[in-house]
């Protein structure tokens, strides 16, 4: 994937060239990437819009069971949390 500095996006005519031709393009700062953009087709961009964040809540998903996995939890601590749960209920 392209990447290109956060600086760099305050060229539109290049950005926008390298969008249509890369079809995405990850944006760094420092060096590290903390964004990506993506090319759309105007008549979809609202799908478009659905299918990233139903694979951003799929990778939470994937990150949440990889750390339950790590963290071994006892059947003992989800009953107190489950009993802790109920008892702010009934509050």
């Amino acid at each position: 994937m392209t990447s290109i500095a956060v600086k760099d996006l305050k060229k539109p005519r290049e950005l926008r060239e390298t969008l249509v031709r890369e079809r995405q393009v990850m944006v760094t700062k420092d060096g590290q990437p903390f964004a990506i953009m993506l090319n759309v087709e105007p008549d979809a961009a609202d799908e478009t819009m659905r299918e990233v964040r139903r694979a951003m809540f799929s990778a939470a998903v994937l990150r949440a069971r990889r750390q339950f996995d790590k963290e071994s939890i006892s059947s003992g601590d989800i009953e107190a949390e489950i009993k802790a749960v109920r008892m702010g209920r009934a509050e």
